[in-house]
């Protein structure tokens, strides 16, 4: 590892590899730069359909791709959820409502990441206790502030438990006591160590009580709208799910949107989509039309990107990690490199950068000046299995297109 880290700085003056080894973001990963610029204007149009414009909040709203399986992976629907969420945190949503066209004073808002792909059990009760146990546990410090802020102003533990309380009480629906309690009085890790005691079994029943019992603290200290950003929503729209388990959650899910007496007003959905999982969500779903119309106020589709564009985002890559200056942006990489890997990726960008990454591997194991169509062309035909650890070319292929 040392050695190939060296040859980054002597072959091409970079510090190491800049691009991600995986096409699909993940949570917690914040050693790839976010490129604005990806999706022209990707920011304002996000903010608008996720959030509504004109002070008119969104119950659901979707960020597609369109392909079919693993085609409609790897536009970059995880990284730029993952960027949302930590925008809207950053400020409780003032930048992204001021971003809508809104008053950015209006409402204070969280957002909380959740993915089918990492819950214990593929259910809508799993991933809705999953996100109130990320509030708790990756926000704790945040909603400890708010507390503290709240009991500044002279409110108590107990008013803040009693008026959530009855607030739950009024809606007539389900809640739990001890969350609500530990998030009003307790230690900050209280609700964490709560939430972390259960097991697959409550998991699977108790999610929703969970959620409500988060928004109706968040409501008392200050929070109007929890915006809840599900990732990975193909992995439980599929054919492997049981028919009986997507009619009931998705029908479920549609109801919380709209008709659940606490969260309709309070919470808003955020769904990724493609095509296969828009058929069979379409099948289940009572909520708002799930279709990748481009006109909707609420659907954002994440598309491939130009060879420019795929140009331009290699050099902010490259940019980041650079340490000697190089006439050439796109240094140790020749320009037909780009169009070969964007040809061949039909220029999804999570998969376009993967081939990268493997490329720069194989090159510095090499001890590669520059990097040629030719040798890439070979690289990726005969390139396997793209696996961490593994170069993409066979063991002890030469060309004489690589140049020293």
């Amino acid at each position: 590892m040392a050695r190939i880290s060296k040859a980054y700085r002597t072959l091409w003056g970079l510090s190491g590899n800049p691009f991600p080894d995986h096409a699909i973001a993940a949570a917690g990963d914040h050693q790839q730069p976010f490129y604005e610029q990806l999706h022209p204007a990707v920011g304002p149009r996000m903010a608008r359909a996720f959030l509504g414009a004109n002070g008119a909040a969104r119950q659901v709203a979707f960020l597609w791709s369109l392909g079919y399986g693993e085609e409609a992976r790897g536009y970059g629907k995880t990284r730029h959820l993952l960027w949302f969420a930590n925008r809207v945190n950053e400020d409780l949503g003032r930048q992204m409502l001021k971003l809508a066209g809104g008053d950015p004073e209006a409402e204070r808002l969280l957002a909380a990441y959740a993915a089918f792909s990492t819950v214990d059990g593929i259910s809508l009760s799993n991933l809705l206790f999953d996100v109130a146990l990320h509030l708790a546990r990756s926000l704790g410090q945040r909603l400890t502030e708010l507390r503290a802020a709240m009991l500044a102003k002279g409110r108590t533990a107990s008013e803040l438990y009693e008026h959530a309380a009855k607030r739950l009480m009024k809606s007539g629906e389900s809640w739990d006591y001890w969350l609500l309690r530990s998030l009003s009085a307790e230690e900050p890790n209280a609700s964490v160590e709560y939430l972390e005691s259960f097991g697959q079994w409550h998991k699977v029943r108790f999610g929703r009580e969970m959620l409500r019992s988060m928004v109706a603290f968040l409501n008392e200290v200050g929070v109007d709208r929890l915006v809840v950003l599900v990732d990975q929503v193909e992995d439980f729209a599929s054919y492997n799910t049981p028919k009986y388990k997507l009619q009931r959650d998705f029908h479920r899910l549609a109801l919380l949107c709209t008709s659940d007496k606490l969260l309709r007003n309070r919470i808003t959905f955020v769904l990724t989509m493609h095509p296969r999982a828009a058929y069979i969500v379409s099948r289940h779903w009572s909520g708002p039309p799930v279709s990748p119309d481009d006109s909707a106020e609420n659907v954002i589709i994440l598309k491939a990107i130009t060879k420019r564009r795929f140009a331009s985002l290699v050099e902010a890559y490259l940019s980041s990690v650079r340490i000697q200056r190089s006439r050439d942006a796109l240094m140790p990489l020749s320009g037909d490199v780009i169009d070969l890997i964007h040809e061949q990726e039909r220029g999804r960008p999570g998969h376009c950068l993967r081939r990268i990454f493997y490329l720069l591997e194989t090159a510095a194991a090499e001890g590669r000046k520059k990097i040629h169509k030719d040798i890439a062309h070979r690289c990726l035909a005969e390139g396997a299995t793209l696996r961490p650890g593994l170069h993409i070319c066979k063991a002890g292929t030469r060309s004489r297109n690589w140049t020293r």
